[in-house]
This record gives C-alpha cells, sequence and structure tokens, in this order.
C-alpha cells in the first residue's frame, strides 16, 4: 500500500478522503481557516457541501466531456475553492448576517 505524502505527513489512510467526500470537506484546513469563530460562517460553510460538491462533479464532467482524462481530485478541489469570496458576495441576510445595523428599529409617536 503506498503512502500518500500530504504537508510532508505520510499517511496511509489520506486516500480515505477522496472515496468519502464529506470527510475531505469538514475536516479541509481551507474550510477550516475560512469559518474562524464566526457562528455566521461556520453555518454558512455546513450548509454549502452539496453546493460545492455539485460543482465539483460538474467540473469532472466537463473535463469528461472535453476529451480528458477525469484527473481532477476532491482534496485539490478543495484546496482552490474561493470560500471567502463567495461568502463575500451574499447579501448580509443570506450570509446569516443581521441587517438591524443597517436598518435600526424606528419608533413611531402619533399624537
Amino acid at each position: 500500500m503506498a503512502t500518500n505524502n500530504f504537508l510532508g505527513i505520510n499517511n496511509p489512510f489520506l486516500g480515505y478522503l477522496e472515496s468519502e467526500p464529506a470527510a475531505a470537506y469538514y475536516s479541509s484546513p481551507r474550510g477550516s481557516a475560512f469559518m474562524g469563530t464566526a457562528p455566521a460562517r461556520r453555518e454558512y460553510y455546513q450548509d454549502q457541501y452539496q453546493n460545492v460538491y455539485n460543482e465539483f462533479l460538474g467540473a469532472l464532467g466537463s473535463q469528461i466531456r472535453g476529451g480528458g482524462v477525469p484527473t481532477m481530485k476532491w482534496t485539490d478541489y478543495l484546496e482552490d475553492y474561493p470560500f471567502t469570496e463567495r461568502y463575500a458576495a451574499l447579501s448580509p441576510t443570506q450570509a446569516g448576517r443581521g441587517t438591524r445595523q443597517f436598518s435600526p428599529r424606528t419608533r413611531q409617536l402619533y399624537y
């Protein structure tokens, strides 16, 4: 059994991440860095798994339809995925950030 070398670590189990996409996604170093400690970012990241995986499958399909050999790996795709850019492009409501700071509640007094 060949060992994979990832970040200078020889680990015979790293190949498992290719066969179990959810394990690769939720343990992704780039995803962990994106989430940080912000609850809204964590929730966004957790909700995006299926969308990101579907985009990967679409990119893989495009590679095949283009006549190429499907060489793209899921773990490599995750390392290049622009989580921060996608999150920044969302509206405050879509990103799970409150909008109250932009439009505070007002009070109407009628006499």
